[in-house]
């Protein structure tokens, strides 16, 4: 189903944007205020990635059930349920006090945004034409660049200045704000099939594609779990970070610094989704893939190096610039391979098949998405345990080359 009108399909592109901001500004709110956290309870890296990734641990499995679901009964069910799980899970945060309270609540978000992420992507494959897609997805990748921009630096002050309660009350606005408008302004005219699910239909060339798309966001992604789970900590405890004293009187500390040092790397993931989004078209979504893993591996071996604040903020422009590449490309991929390859037939049944497929496509898509947030954290922050957290950084951009190189020959 493709919208004739550009207005209805300007609102839809927009709104979801507003809730993958949503979703993914209570993603990283909590990354500033880990490093204190792991510093005041005296635990180890890997309970900090545990935290972290047990987000993804409970998203992983909903992910294609989730996109299953939303073939059947449709996107907007799947997408309210999904904000509303994240609007609980948020409420919950500011009472918990321990450990185990903290694992749970950030996996009851990750129940949310199982359910959300395929049915949202679907949807906009279903509203947009195949040429449509890739400029509708970096609007979309913009909202989900905000989000995560905006979470870690509002995260730092308003712990500093309110205390733990304010971050987690934006959360629960935002993502009720994000039901109300779907549950308003969002629409589908087409009624669900009741045939029995069927296999996939993709063409040979586009399982390739697929395939490519996971293994490249699976990696990518990492990166940005890596950064939420592990940067704080490790600036917390190897860099010396000045507090700053506003002209107000308030003293701004080093989860504040923390704060806009990542929020600096997702400002640069938004403000260069457009010009990627041009970009993709001349050169495509993989080769535009390849150029995000090489600018994320940059990052990171700036990050190993880095000393000061102005070398962070250089680390920042890297990593953002490298994630919002892999991102768009990645998405825009996955995308495209479950619009084109549901059949060659009649054009009715051409679009039903695509319709029952897209939601199974994205919601293999975000598992892989979400296995790569949820799993990289886990190993990474074992061996930065292990290792060192600067060696563990090196490591992972030498083997963000090594994956470049094996994607440009088999692209």
């Amino acid at each position: 189903m493709q919208l004739n009108s550009n207005r209805a399909l300007t609102k839809i592109v927009l709104i979801a944007a507003i809730c993958v901001f949503s979703t993914q500004f209570g993603v990283t709110v909590i990354a500033p205020l880990l490093g204190e956290w792991v510093k005041a309870s005296g635990v180890p890296s890997f309970v900090s990635a545990l935290i972290f990734s047990s987000f993804t641990i409970v998203s992983i499995p909903l992910s294609v059930s989730g996109g299953i679901i939303s073939d059947k009964l449709g996107r907007k069910p799947l997408i309210v349920t999904g904000l509303l799980l994240y609007a609980v899970a948020s409420a919950l945060f500011p009472f918990s006090n321990n450990t185990y309270d903290w694992i749970f609540v950030r996996a009851l978000q990750g129940a949310g945004a199982g359910l959300f992420f395929p049915a949202v992507t679907a949807l906009l494959s279903e509203v947009t034409s195949y040429d449509e897609r890739g400029h509708a997805l970096s609007v979309y990748n913009m909202g989900l660049g905000a989000g995560l921009a905006a979470g870690p630096i509002t995260g730092g002050f308003l712990f500093d200045i309110y205390g733990i309660h304010m971050p987690f009350f934006f959360c629960v606005v935002f993502a009720l704000l994000s039901v109300v408008l779907v549950l308003l302004f969002v629409h589908e005219p087409k009624t669900r099939s009741k045939r029995k699910k069927k296999r996939l239909s993709l063409s040979e060339r586009e399982r390739k594609a697929l395939t490519l798309a996971c293994v490249v966001i699976f990696f990518g992604i990492g990166v940005a779990a890596i950064m939420g789970a592990l940067f704080s900590p490790f600036a917390t405890a190897h860099l010396e970070l000045p507090d700053y004293e506003l002209s107000t009187g308030v003293v701004i500390h080093a989860t504040g610094i923390i704060g806009v040092i990542l929020s600096a790397m997702f400002v640069v993931f938004v403000i260069l989704q457009t010009g990627f989004g041009r970009l993709m078209k001349r050169i495509g979504e993989i080769t535009l893939s390849i150029a995000g893993l090489f600018l994320c591996a940059c990052g990171l071996i700036v990050l190993h190096f880095a000393t000061s604040i102005p070398e962070l903020f250089i680390m920042s422009f890297f990593l953002g610039s490298g994630l919002g590449a892999i991102s768009l490309g990645t998405l825009t991929l996955a995308s495209k391979a479950a619009g084109a390859g549901a059949g060659t037939g009649d054009g009715a049944i051409e679009q039903e098949q695509e319709q029952e497929q897209e939601g199974r496509v994205m919601g293999i898509y975000y598992t892989m998405f979400y296995a790569g947030i949820g799993g990289v954290p886990l190993v990474c922050g074992a061996l930065s345990d292990i290792f060192g957290a600067r060696l563990l950084f090196l490591g992972y951009a030498v083997l963000l080359l090594v994956l470049m190189v094996v994607v440009w020959k088999v692209r």
